[in-house]
Order: structure tokens, then sequence, then C-alpha cells
């Protein structure tokens, strides 16, 4: 059992250690000093899955550590806690010396801003740092698949019961509802009536998705109450107004009013490992400062480690504890069956109707593509914080990809690295193109007819011997130019939404539980494989962590930690 009165106080000193810091009270030259923390159930991550995977463990009285790289973002009445498109600074990029973005030159010190981007080969990857995660930056579109497709990427969890119990309970305790009437009446929401306009004109049935919103909270935007933010397309670097449901509001918070549950910000997790004399794990943390200093050096042991990072902070951790031994059990399934959703950015170019010169919403509403069932497509407006009205309606498309991709290990470096093949999108995106195609194009016209002379001239451009990758994107991007909808995708491929790297029946058994390591788990992103069947994967991410836990609590607490 842990020690919770030493741990607390180890906590408390850790944060008073930082305060000293920050505020000149160091010593200019001491060591760090080295801390053990001993607790019996330890989270990776205090995102969407670190925060649903704390809120259960508290309901079922585990003491729980839950360890963050990022810093707490508590959203202030002056309503500047985060940078916006309008003001970039340092509070954007983790840890980034300079913005990661190609012909991008501004002046940033090192921070733990709110966006990590990992250049990845041959795909990007966003992920979201911070007490929320990529809560904090997302649209909030919460979409669940099909059936159909639903099976064919988690063959073995039945949908029935997903469907009756675990995402309902994921969508209540999320707090997502749609888009009200009255806001979507709104001249801000102008681009989502003309999006959805132009869906009904091509023949297809567009809907209001589940946004994890406080509606609210964003009528007192558009009543000049509270800064605007969500409103005016301000929310993929925090949201100002505090207009969101991030999960450090909702299933994290909850985590903490019981007691049960101490967060950490700022500790960065270096490797996990096992000592077998004691069957615990032992995990190697820094404490670090704002500015990144390390301020401790601290070693936790835990009964029980949640790995909940996300695909990318949890597969980079046991790809590396593999390779180095640290957790030597874990089978060749960890770091594989990797993919990005299928995720691909498209601009809908000079529309017959205004989009507004505040474009809110963030996500809400979209348009599926269900005619076929082995590659559904969700097509969404995404809104742009654009100045003045320009015609250009930002659209974001999600497909089936298949799980291509890995984490590779470099042992040179240490670094762990997402890999995607080349090739993968051309065979599977054509769904993609046709539907975006079709919206574009307006009344009684194809995408797929279109499609289908389009791609044979440009791929033969495209796909001549010794064409760059640069070029090789501006050809693609050139695809939807007759029906005005653009593929802005290939020019930086890149993904938000990045799933596998420890999925179930592989890497895990089918609730989490690590192959190798009786009291290791996995309850996040990881656990799928390559995409949730053509829409944003937040609710079943957060559906599939509640069924997991509802099993690890009835049959693992008391009896495996």
């Amino acid at each position: 059992m842990a020690d919770i009165p030493r741990r607390s106080a180890l906590i408390g000193a850790a944060l008073a250690t930082a305060g000293a810091f920050l505020s000149g009270l160091s010593p200019a030259h001491a060591s760090p000093p080295l801390r053990e923390l001993r607790t019996r159930a330890v989270v990776i991550g205090a995102g969407l899955a670190g925060a649903i995977t704390a809120y259960r463990l508290a309901e079922a009285g585990v003491q729980t550590l839950v360890l963050e790289r990022g810093r707490r973002w508590a959203v202030s009445p002056a309503g500047n806690t985060f940078a916006t498109t309008r003001a970039v600074d340092k509070r954007v990029f983790y840890a980034a010396g300079s913005p990661p973005l190609p012909g991008v030159d501004l002046p940033i010190e090192p921070y733990p801003g709110i966006l990590e981007i990992l250049p990845g080969d041959g795909m990007a990857v966003v992920c979201g740092a911070g007490v929320g995660g990529g809560t904090l930056v997302y649209a909030g579109a919460t979409i669940r698949p099909r059936e159909a497709a639903f099976g064919e990427m988690l063959p073995t969890v039945d949908w029935r019961t997903m469907d009756a119990e675990y995402y309902p309970r994921a969508a209540r305790r999320l707090q997502a509802t749609p888009v009200p009437d009255d806001v979507l009446a709104h001249p801000n929401w102008t681009g989502v009536r003309a999006f959805m306009k132009m869906g009904e004109d091509a023949g297809m049935r567009p809907e209001r998705v589940l946004q994890t919103v406080d509606w609210n909270i964003v009528r007192q935007e558009l009543a000049g109450e509270r800064v605007p933010a969500l409103s005016i397309g301000e929310y993929l670097l925090g949201v100002n107004s505090g207009a969101r449901n991030s999960v450090d509001k909702t299933y994290l918070a909850q985590a903490e009013r019981t007691g049960k549950v101490s967060v950490a910000p700022l500790h960065r997790v270096l490797d996990i490992g096992f000592d077998a004399r004691t069957s615990r794990f032992t995990l190697t943390v820094e404490q670090v400062s704002e500015t990144g200093a390390v301020l401790a050096h601290v070693r936790v042991v835990a009964d029980a480690v949640f790995c909940s990072a996300g695909s990318v902070g949890t597969s980079k951790l046991l790809v590396a504890a593999r390779e180095t031994g640290t957790l030597v059990n874990l089978n060749e399934e960890i770091g594989r069956h990797w993919g990005g959703n299928g995720d691909e950015g498209w601009a809908n170019l000079l529309t017959s109707s205004p989009i507004g010169v505040m474009q809110g919403g963030g996500i809400s509403a979209a348009i599926r593509d269900d005619t076929n069932p082995a590659r559904p497509t969700v097509l969404e407006n995404v809104g742009l914080p654009v100045p003045l009205e320009m015609h250009v309606m930002g659209m974001l498309c999600m497909s089936v990809c298949p799980p291509a991709g890995e984490f590779r290990y470099h042992a040179a470096t240490g670094d762990v690295t997402p890999f995607w093949p080349a090739g993968v999108e051309a065979a599977d995106r054509a769904a993609t193109r046709n539907l975006a195609r079709t919206v574009g194009a307006g009344p009684n016209t194809s995408g797929a007819e279109l499609s289908v002379a389009i791609d044979r001239a440009i791929r033969a451009i495209a796909d001549q011997p010794g064409m760059s990758t640069q070029a090789r994107g501006l050809m693609h991007l050139l695809t939807g130019a007759p029906t005005r909808s653009v593929n802005v995708g290939p020019l930086a491929p890149f993904t938000g939404h990045p799933l596998g790297g420890a999925t179930l029946n592989t890497a895990c058994d089918n609730f989490g539980r690590v192959d190798g390591y009786r009291g290791l788990y996995v309850t996040d992103a990881a656990l799928i494989p390559g995409s949730t069947g053509g829409c944003n994967p937040t609710w079943t991410i957060a559906a599939l962590a509640e069924r997991c836990l509802d099993t690890i609590v009835q049959q693992d607490v008391g009896v495996v930690f």
C-alpha cells in the first residue's frame, strides 16, 4: 500500500522547490535533489485517457498519482491564458526553441507550451501538452463510427455494449452536446450553415455533431460579456473564454475532488522499469520549471502503472523500455499498428455563399459518406480565424486508413520516432477525395466521376521518378481545383489524431493489460489500430477507456494492485 502522507509531503516539497526556483530563491549552483515517491497507482499523462483513468481509480478508492509533462492552463478572468493565432508567442510550442514549422522564423523561447509538433518520418504528428492534454486544443468534435466500421476496427470489442453503455456514458461525462439553434443562427456560424447547405445540395445529409463546449459561455462571448474565442475561430491554441469542456474541468476535476488523486504538472517521465524482487514498477522522472530547468530527479515506485500519454507518448515510452531492456518482457507488437486516422485537410475556395468574417464553432457540423461500407468517410467544417470575408471554407476529412505505421527506436540517440510508409494514402483515400469533391462541386455533379479523370492525369505526373516530396505535394494540391475543393494535406502530411502502438489483443489483452507485466496497463489511443472508422477519435477513445477500466477495477483492484 502507498505511504500517502509521505507521498503528499514530497509532492508539496517538490512544488515548493519549483516555486523557489521560479522566484529566484534557489541556490545558483545547487544540484537538483533526488526524491522518491511511493504510490499504489501512477497514471502517465493528464489528457483524455489519463483523466478518465484517474477518475475511475479514484472511484474505486485507489490513491493515484498523475504525472504530466506540461503545465496547468487555468483560464483566467482576464481571458488571456492562451496565445492566439493572431498573437503567437512562447505559450504555443512545447519545449521548442523556435517554431518547428518550415518557413517560420519567430523569436520564441523554450517553454512548456500547449502544442508539440513531432516531424516523424512520412507524417508529422501534432500533440497537446498540459493538464487536459489534447482536449485543450482540439475542436471538440465528438463523433462515433457506424457499427460496420467499428467491427472492422475493433472486432473483439462488443459493439452492442459500447453502443448501449460506454458511448453514452462517455458523452455524458465529457459534457458533449450539439450546437443549439440560437447559436447556429448567429452570423458567426454563417460558414457552418453554408457547409450544411452545400451538403444538402450535393444530396448528402449533414448532421450537427456533439461538441465538448459550454454553450452558455459561447452565448456570453457573443453578447460581449466574455472575451471572444470559440465564436471567432480561436480554439486550436486554447479557448480563452473558458467555453471548452476540456477534461481538466470534467473527469480530472472530479477525480481531484475525491482526495484520492494528486496531479503533478511539469513532471516528465523518462523511463519505466520493473523490480522483479518487489514486483513493483520504477519510473525515472524529472520535475522541471517553466524554463526547462531540472528542479528535481524523482524516482516513483508504484504497484501499477497506467500508460495514458496518448498514442505517441505511450508508444515512445514502451518501445524505449523494450529496446533498452528496462521492460525486457514487452512483446514485438509494441510500437506497431499505428496510423493517423486518415486525416486530410481540405479548403473550399471561392464559395458562392459568404462564409463569414468571424467563423465560429470549431467543428459544429459533419457530412458522412456511408455509401461504401468498407471506406466510410466524414467531412467536417472547420471554423477559421480569418479577419475578413475570403469565401474560403476550411474542411477536415477522415477516412479509414490501415495501421501501416510504426514507432522506431534509434539506438544512437535513444529517440523513438513515428514512421509512416509512402504511398499508403494513394490507395486508401479515394473515398475522402470523392466526398470532398462532391460537396464542393454543387448540385448534380458526381465527385467520383470527376475524381477518375483528375487522378489519372495527376498520378501520371506526380509519380514520375525523381519527383520531390514538395513537388508531389503541389501536384496533389491541384487535384481538387475543378470543383473548388483543394486538398492541402499533401503539402505537409500530418495528423492530429495518432492511434495505435500498443493495440488490443496484440501488445495488450482485450482490456489494456500489457503482455509480459502484471500491473502494467494501456488505456489510451495506443490501443486502437490506426483509425476510428472514419471519424474523430475522442469519443471512441473515451468509451474504450471506460470499458477497459470497468474490467480492471472489477478484476484487478485489490488483487493485482
